[in-house]
């Protein structure tokens, strides 16, 4: 038999095991099996094509370059070298993870130090108690709530720890990391109902990531807004990654509105400025550009605790469900769970609808223009004063622990 018969046989067997394990990874989703499958399938196709004639041809002016998306701020650190990782993972904004007590014991004392730190200027840090959820701002008056007015509201006191909330929510210049980095592959940071749905959280252009992105990056001009356009499993992979976890509906709210048991009754805010809606603190319809924002603007409208845009710019996702007492009096009947946001948004009109307290709902897929998210980690998660130990941290350990974060 010919020499290149016979390579053409052996290249049409190899793509047939190809095609095969393609068609099997797919059917009962083993993400490896697909890739192995496709990239065979691929090689034999490409080596059995046809030669192509080259024909003169006049010379075409070179083609315009395509946009290029930024580089992430932490290219991959080299293998084996675990300070090079702890830095990787700080420019990563991984701060949280590192400081986890599985991590955090094996770093050196300058390396916490860093850490703190850097946790510290992103973070505010939300004290302990207890705080009221539910329909409660025409029962506010002066920010006071006594015991008959939660009742009839039909409001519910919630017990909340400490914890650290992001100052800011999510940009899109943080989310590129998480893209850039894989993610959308690490199958360990996504919940295993919706990994069949994975592929499916792409952008424009069919790139993983945000909706609303083109080409796996962000558009121009826009890398300090809120990244929007992710469902809250995208938000919550991301949280994980990052080894912190989306804020419950009540953490959020304590954020924002600061309560304080007095004996002559609770204090609670219903703005995170006060007690009266003032549309130039906040990014809301009608008086903001009809678009997101930078994250950092509105710094009059920060909270007690130092967090900004909780109310306006974005919704944002919570890990809680929403619940009945948030619709009001009626029956409640909800064919689909829907995940609750809080804040309001750039394009939201009514002034009731961006308090603190107000909560709205959402599938947990959705990909929506005007949904973002902030994270959260309880102190008790972390170790934020502990004795360091000398020795580097090995590599194996730092990735293990990446892997094993599930919040």
């Amino acid at each position: 038999m010919p020499a290149n018969l016979t390579g053409k046989v052996v290249l049409g067997a190899l793509g047939t095991v190809g095609l095969l394990n393609l068609g099997l990874g797919i059917v009962f989703i083993q993400p490896l099996v697909t890739a192995a499958g496709a990239a065979v399938l691929a090689y034999a196709l490409w080596r059995l094509r046809p030669a192509r004639r080259r024909t003169p041809q006049s010379p075409q002016p070179p083609a315009p370059p395509e946009p290029r998306p930024p580089r992430p701020a932490a290219a991959a650190a080299p293998s084996g070298d675990p300070d090079a990782l702890v830095r990787q993972m700080l420019l990563q904004g991984r701060y949280a993870l590192l400081l986890r007590p599985q991590v955090a014991g094996n770093l050196r004392e300058e390396q916490l130090k860093e850490i703190r730190e850097s946790l510290f200027s992103t973070m505010a840090l939300v004290p302990d108690g207890e705080v009221v959820l539910g329909l409660l701002d025409e029962a506010l008056d002066e920010g006071k709530l006594e015991d008959e007015e939660i009742a009839q509201c039909r409001g519910r006191v919630v017990r909340v720890e400490h914890f650290l909330i992001d100052r800011y929510p999510a940009t899109n210049r943080q989310y590129y990391e998480f893209v850039a980095a894989g993610c959308y592959e690490q199958m360990a940071l996504w919940d295993e109902p919706i990994w069949p749905a994975v592929l499916d959280f792409v952008d424009a252009t069919g790139h993983p990531g945000p909706r609303f992105w083109r080409k796996g990056c962000y558009l121009p001009g826009r890398e300090d807004h809120p990244v929007v356009g992710v469902s809250w499993y995208e938000a919550l992979a991301y949280a994980r990654w990052l080894g912190k976890r989306l804020p419950t509906g009540a953490e959020w709210v304590k954020a924002g509105s600061w309560p304080v048991t007095l004996s002559g009754g609770r204090v609670q805010r219903r703005y995170p400025w006060g007690e009266t809606m003032d549309r130039s603190k906040t990014n809301l319809w009608g008086t903001g550009p009809g678009s997101t924002v930078p994250v950092d603007h509105h710094s009059e409208g920060v909270s007690v605790g130092g967090v900004y845009q909780l109310i306006g710019n974005v919704w944002e996702w919570t890990t809680s469900d929403l619940r009945g007492e948030a619709l009001g009096p009626g029956p409640l009947s909800l064919d689909t769970p829907l995940k609750s946001i809080r804040g309001g948004a750039f394009d939201t009109y009514f002034d009731n609808q961006a308090t603190c307290h107000f909560q709205s709902g959402e599938p947990p897929i959705s990909r929506r223009h005007n949904i973002g998210f902030r994270c959260a980690v309880g102190v008790c998660d972390l170790m934020l004063a502990a004795n360091a130990v000398e020795d580097a941290l090995p590599e194996e350990t730092l990735m293990a622990a990446a892997e094993e974060v599930q919040v």
